[in-house]
């Protein structure tokens, strides 16, 4: 009888028993071959955004991370992927963001990017993040890495204390709830205390190390794979860099990808999500307004992560489709105003290299849909990037920030004017 009960049940106690031990046992596994990083740069993988082992192995070879939002996912043959592939830039971009991803998602990914100090980045801004309300409570859980957050909760004893307090309130008024340990943890964070000793010996010994071995393990495991669409997209452009070439080449492709409108949608999208009630748009964005959001709260936790690792950052503020500006009647003092708030916010701290694509002269075909990047824009962008990534590390100089906490308060969150 007992041998039968073996013959039934011991295969399935060996194989908890085993995966517990690869969970739990202080084991590094060698499972980011450079293979899987390449797939990794331009997966959009949501593991790999909310993993750190392919990120930090990534970040020794040569790669500059964009970080951003939907707008990676747009593709074609101007893309920096493509780009990069095409004319053999000296390091490749590493895409990370997903549509909903916004700056508190990516302040948390940036701060678990250990590998990060001391090199590049790019960040692309997208005005939309700064609506009234902010981040969405559920968008906001969804991306949520539980490593990347032990990694803040077992780091809040140092750098500055009250960004430490304003990430965890911030996380906890989203409705975060990972556990009562957590929890707990986070509040006291949240309430300018220090965790306590079991807290962390709980949280670093049981959680997080667990979380270090299944993203180790599953990390870069059966990644969407969007190499073969790179490739056929750097196929199209010609072999030989020229900016007015380029140019006139991302004009054609546009107009021939966008007959179907006239705003210089891609036609696909415009098929999928507007044609059959483009109408309903109609004036709808008279009163958007993107001046007065928590976003830019959650905005200064980003660039003090940035800040903390000295990485010398880009930002680039990409535009909004000016056809769809005029369709939906959006004032173009919102986006004005968005665009000297934010520039503000970063200058005056020292984060200077700024790539500003919200107002430019020829704004024919800069995006691709209503509100990303495509074709021109993209290219626009491509001429900035291919000297910035000449080099991977940060010139010391690009990263002489001073912080001001001003920048964490309510009033700045919803101050219409740009100055103190």
């Amino acid at each position: 009888m007992k041998k039968k009960l073996w013959m039934i049940f011991g295969p399935v106690i060996v194989a908890i028993a085993a995966l517990l031990i690869l969970l739990w046992a202080p084991i590094n596994f060698k499972t980011v071959t450079p293979q899987k990083i390449r797939q990794a740069a331009t997966s959009l993988d949501i593991r790999v955004l909310k993993g750190e082992s392919v990120k930090n192995a990534a970040e020794k070879e040569n790669y500059i991370p964009i970080i951003g939002s939907s707008e990676l996912s747009r593709m074609d043959p101007f893309h920096p992927s493509s780009m990069a592939q095409k004319y053999h830039w000296n390091n490749k971009p590493f895409l990370q963001g997903n549509p909903g991803t916004a700056s508190l998602t990516q302040a948390m990914n940036v701060g678990g990017m250990t590998n990060l100090k001391g090199n590049k980045a790019v960040l692309i801004i997208s005005p939309q993040w700064f609506s009234r309300s902010g981040v969405q409570a559920e968008a906001f859980k969804y991306f949520l890495s539980p490593l990347q957050l032990t990694g803040f909760i077992l780091k809040s004893n140092t750098g500055d204390k009250a960004m430490n307090k304003y990430v965890a309130g911030r996380i906890l008024d989203l409705g975060v709830s990972k556990g009562p340990i957590e929890d707990d943890a986070l509040k006291r964070i949240s309430e300018g205390k220090q965790i306590t000793s079991f807290q962390r010996f709980y949280i670093e010994s049981f959680v997080r190390s667990s979380l270090q071995s299944q993203d180790n393990l599953f990390g870069s495991l059966s990644m969407n794979d969007h190499e073969p669409m790179i490739a056929k997209a750097a196929n199209k452009l010609p072999d030989e860099y020229d900016y007015k070439d380029l140019n006139k080449l991302a004009t054609q492709m546009a107009k021939r990808s966008s007959r179907d409108n006239d705003m210089q949608i891609g036609d696909t999208f415009y098929k999928r999500q507007l044609r059959k009630r483009i109408n309903i748009y109609k004036n709808t964005h008279r009163h958007v307004k993107y001046t007065s959001s928590p976003e830019y709260n959650d905005f200064q936790a980003l660039l003090y992560m940035f800040a903390r690792n000295k990485v010398e950052v880009m930002f680039v503020i990409q535009p909004i489709n000016p056809h769809w500006v005029k369709y939906t009647g959006m004032p173009k003092s919102s986006i004005t105003n968005f665009d000297k708030k934010i520039k503000y916010q970063l200058k005056t701290q020292g984060f200077n290299k700024i790539v500003d694509l919200s107002n430019v002269k020829d704004s024919n075909y800069i995006a691709e849909d209503t509100i990303h990047m495509g074709w021109r824009g993209w290219l626009m962008l491509d001429h900035h990037l291919k000297s910035y990534y000449k080099t991977k590390k940060a010139n010391p100089k690009e990263t002489q920030y001073k912080m001001d906490s001003y920048f964490l308060t309510n009033d700045w969150a919803k101050n219409k004017n740009v100055t103190k």
